[in-house]
């Protein structure tokens, strides 16, 4: 019955998805990030269904391309193509093609979903609603597993649907970092307290879960994404005290297995697991001066003959565990450059410009959404510490928001002053 379901929706998006691409771009958003047919267990689960819905959505944006109103280029796009470039080159001259090969398509297939987000979706209702796709998408593990943790007293570990990008335990945290700030800031689009305080639910759950999950990386992305906002916030005493009693609750709530792995973290020689990262990221420095500046290419730390170079006799061969080394080690210290100016420059122009639009009553639901969503990057930047997760597509998605979120801001901002006076009730 699941599979059936499942099957005649992809088929309505496929067939609308032909007349409005817009419609096949929020299907492929849906599908990419919460891949319902992978908790199928039946014949749906093998079939290519993106790749159909992909297919589709390529060949409405030929026949329709006149529909296209493409956001308005700044800085982050333009960096953001330059480090797709940057991987381009690094794949050309990897050290092993075969290894790089796979992993850059699989880049490439974000970076041109990520193109037709900022070519087609540049309106109020589009942005909005490819935003209430992504969380809806991310934000149903979050509920689901906040209830499972509360259930079982948070004695069990969280997992995400098999063979996706964010499947184990730390991917999922990092998703629900990345999701949570977007949850609070769709308060502003509902006008009905019960609607609020489901979302405020709908937030407390997902929290819930990175704690039931148990991934220390989870924890690192807490505290990080707590300092940023404590930070940015005006109201620190108040931010500060709420922080304070959560800190307190989670401790009273969650059993001594959780703590005893979390206070791991500064246990290098009592975990195996994370006394490891230390010579994988040795590691990654060391691939990184094979090629300083443009990389090794994807997938470089399986090059066999690294392996024995360095490795051998001292750990297996076992992923990087960080962002930012095996950007390292893969892009090279040009690469890792052009990552971090990505990063640090979303965040600065998301702040900046949220405040320009937070006092128009027709654009405070862009303000809101664009300030929280730095939140999500620096929830990706922290719990990317611990894990390898430098290219996942719902960090370009973010990033793509935050460009469609700009152009709106900036485009209504241009507008003559007359224009914008009947607005005022568009932005709830």
């Amino acid at each position: 019955m699941r599979d059936i379901f499942i099957f005649s929706a992809i088929i309505c998006i496929v067939l609308a998805a032909l007349r409005k691409p817009q419609v096949g771009i929020l299907g492929w958003l849906w599908l990419s990030i919460m891949n319902p047919h992978k908790e199928s267990y039946g014949w749906i689960y093998s079939l290519p269904i993106l790749d159909i819905i992909a297919g589709a959505t390529l060949l409405s944006a030929v026949i329709n391309f006149k529909q296209a109103k493409k956001a308005l280029f700044h800085p982050i796009a333009i960096i953001l193509l330059i480090f797709y470039l940057w991987t381009c080159l690094s794949t050309l001259f990897a050290i092993s093609y075969d290894l790089a090969f796979p992993r850059w398509l699989d880049h490439t297939k974000t970076m041109m979903f990520v193109c037709l987000m900022l070519l087609f979706l540049n309106s109020r209702y589009w942005i909005i609603s490819a935003i209430w796709v992504f969380v809806f998408s991310v934000g149903y593990t979050g509920v689901k597993g906040g209830i499972f943790t509360l259930l079982t007293g948070g004695g069990a570990r969280i997992w995400g649907a098999s063979g996706t990008a964010w499947g184990d335990n730390n991917g999922v945290s990092l998703a629900m970092l990345m999701v949570i700030p977007l949850i609070f800031a769709l308060k502003e689009l509902l006008d009905r307290k019960i609607l609020r305080l489901g979302i405020y639910g709908s937030a407390l759950l997902a929290f819930v879960t990175i704690l039931g999950t148990q991934s220390r990386g989870g924890l690192v992305g807490i505290l990080g994404s707590g300092l940023v906002f404590f930070i940015r916030t005006k109201h620190k005493f108040s931010i500060g005290i709420l922080i304070i009693l959560t800190g307190l609750a989670v401790l009273a709530f969650m059993p001594d297995s959780w703590k005893g792995r979390m206070q791991t973290i500064n246990t290098y020689e009592e975990d195996r697991s994370a006394s490891t990262r230390i010579l994988q990221w040795k590691y990654a420095v060391q691939l990184a001066s094979e090629s300083p500046i443009i990389g090794n290419g994807f997938y470089a730390r399986y090059h066999q003959p690294f392996y024995q170079k360095y490795m051998v006799g001292i750990d297996v061969n076992r992923a990087v565990h960080s962002v930012f080394f095996q950007i390292l080690e893969e892009q090279g210290y040009g690469g890792l450059f052009l990552y971090l100016l990505l990063m640090v420059l979303a965040m600065v122009s998301a702040n900046r410009v949220a405040k320009k639009a937070i006092n128009r009553p027709d654009l405070k639901w862009a303000g809101t959404l664009l300030y929280y969503s730095q939140f999500s990057i620096a929830g990706f930047a922290f719990n990317g510490l611990t894990i390898n997760v430098g290219y996942i597509d719902l960090y370009y998605y973010i990033l793509a928001f935050v460009v469609l979120l700009i152009s709106h801001i900036n485009i209504e901002l241009a507008k003559p002053i007359s224009e914008n006076t009947n607005q005022k009730s568009l932005g709830k």
